[in-house]
């Protein structure tokens, strides 16, 4: 199985500080950026996504959800679609699902709000992938529902213990690591990520985005 290197990125990562240069001469190959939320957009994520994509790495986007209805869902996917809209995203636009206040819903309708943001991030013609981390999607997401969808996860530890943790079989980019500091890169830590797709190749292959253009 391949392997591709990447990290992802928000405004608590300083956009003037970050190397994305000397990232993508050490091998790495994409940035998932936080493009925003319900409360409002992320501050550093066009700053981000025209460093990386200056330094030649593929990006991709992801919403962290507040949603705690199919409307606000809705909503959500709306708000992406703004902000991404004019970019070349050549990563997965991501829903980001894990907010306690979601958990008290359940897993019928927890699944019901990620199906509506994914089903109309992908209706728009985007690569749309859940991101949340292992107990989240075990215990509040009925993956039978979502399985038509890459799944990012979150899970921070090794390699066979993520196979105990994280039984369903999608698996198109692992979170391991939220604490690495990369010298000449950036100067405090950084989250990690290992894709196993090569989604640029995916995206690009198979005219996907094509309204961000």
């Amino acid at each position: 199985m391949s392997e591709y290197k990447g990290i992802d990125v928000s405004k608590y990562q300083s956009p003037s500080k970050m190397n994305y240069g000397a990232l993508k001469d050490l091998g790495y190959t994409f940035v998932m950026a936080k493009a925003g939320s319900l409360k409002a957009k992320d501050s550093a994520f066009d700053k981000h996504y025209s460093k990386a994509r200056v330094a030649g790495l593929s990006v991709g986007a992801y919403l962290y959800s507040y949603a705690t209805t199919e409307d606000e869902a809705s909503e959500e996917a709306r708000l992406m679609l703004s902000w991404i809209k004019g970019k070349k995203l050549t990563h997965p636009i991501v829903y980001d699902i894990e907010n306690s206040t979601q958990k008290a819903l359940g897993r019928e309708k927890c699944t019901d709000i990620a199906l509506r943001f994914l089903t109309e991030i992908e209706d728009a013609g985007c690569y749309a992938m859940l991101y949340s981390y292992a107990n989240f999607i075990k215990n509040y997401l009925d993956m039978d529902r979502l399985k038509h969808f890459d799944v990012w996860l979150a899970c921070y530890t090794s390699l066979e213990r993520r196979k105990v943790l994280y039984q369903n079989p999608i698996l198109g980019i692992w979170q391991y690591s939220s604490s690495e500091v990369i010298d000449g890169v950036y100067p405090s830590r950084l989250d990690q990520d290992i894709a196993y797709k090569d989604y640029r190749k995916i995206i690009e292959g198979k005219g996907l985005n094509t309204l961000l253009k």
